[in-house]
């Protein structure tokens, strides 16, 4: 297929999206028409959204039940989070949607995120966790070698891997999908706390903690467009930018290994200020890895 082509399928494909989303149907004679093709060219177009369109019994394209009333402007947002390109493309807008397709059909768009943990061995336990969380029913799981009875959230990808948010004896935790074992969904319900699912939507890790610990640092001016371009540290602020164009900013962290290792990668340009347990720590750490 060239490049011409991959625009005009990225183009349709949006257009048929948007139609859906705002509650038409069509036939696919109607859809050759408007975008001057013949039939089998719409048909393989409609079989590439198998699952979202269906076909009723009068031969017009709807969007499945499932979906209908349901699907929103955010929804796009989430899926644009899912794949990490939120900031990349205009918000709300048909071009936005064009984007996301035309970065799988391989046109002007490149986008390259993170290399993905494989989710095909945890299929099943995706879908039992998932049928869980919806039905906000209690499962029990072994993990690192316990048996643990929790009350599970939202299924988190986070820089890849596949995490569990759940409770644990009330207690907001992540597990790893992949370490997950022995899982069964049990019939009793609960109630979903709204802190708890606030607490979940607010984090931009998986280091799940009611505590958090402020750590004050200071960037160096080599680096300093790194952490200005994107956030680098978990709840990153940048509270001050000096005159030499280094920068002190600003960090919230539940575990202290959450911001440790991020603070060796970029030494000796970061070096933690506050709190002075912390600093120590991280000296330690390196004077006995030099020794």
């Amino acid at each position: 297929m060239s490049k011409s082509d991959h625009e005009k399928l990225a183009s349709r494909l949006a257009s048929v999206l948007l139609k859906l989303n705002q509650g038409e149907s069509f036939s696919p004679q109607d859809l050759a028409d408007e975008f001057r093709v013949d039939e089998r060219t719409i048909y393989r177009d409609l079989n590439r959204l198998k699952g979202i369109a269906e076909r009723s019994l009068d031969g017009k394209y709807r969007l499945v039940p499932e979906y209908q009333g349901k699907l929103h402007p955010k929804d796009l947002e989430t899926f644009a989070k899912l794949v990490g390109v939120e900031d990349l493309f205009p918000q709300n807008s048909s071009r936005f949607l064009m984007a996301l397709l035309d970065t799988l059909s391989q046109s002007s768009f490149l986008v390259r995120g993170h290399r993905y943990e494989k989710l095909k061995p945890h299929d099943a336990q995706f879908q039992q966790l998932d049928k869980a969380i919806r039905g906000r029913k209690r499962c029990t799981l072994t993990y690192a070698d316990k048996r643990r009875s929790l009350e599970p959230y939202r299924l988190v990808n986070n820089k890849g891997i596949w995490y569990l948010a759940a409770t644990d004896d009330g207690r907001l935790k992540s597990f790893s999908l992949s370490r997950i074992s022995q899982l069964m969904v049990g019939s009793d319900g609960f109630e979903p706390r709204v802190d708890i699912q606030r607490q979940i939507e607010e984090e931009d890790d998986v280091w799940f903690g009611e505590e958090k610990t402020e750590v004050l640092l200071s960037v160096a001016p080599q680096v300093a467009y790194y952490f200005k371009r994107r956030k680098l540290l978990p709840l990153q602020v940048i509270d001050k930018e000096l005159e030499n164009g280094g920068l002190i900013v600003s960090s919230r962290v539940s575990n202290e290994n959450q911001i440790l290792s991020l603070v060796r990668y970029w030494i000796p340009h970061v070096r933690i200020l506050e709190p002075g347990w912390l600093r120590e720590s991280l000296e330690a750490g390196v004077k006995l890895y030099l020794g």
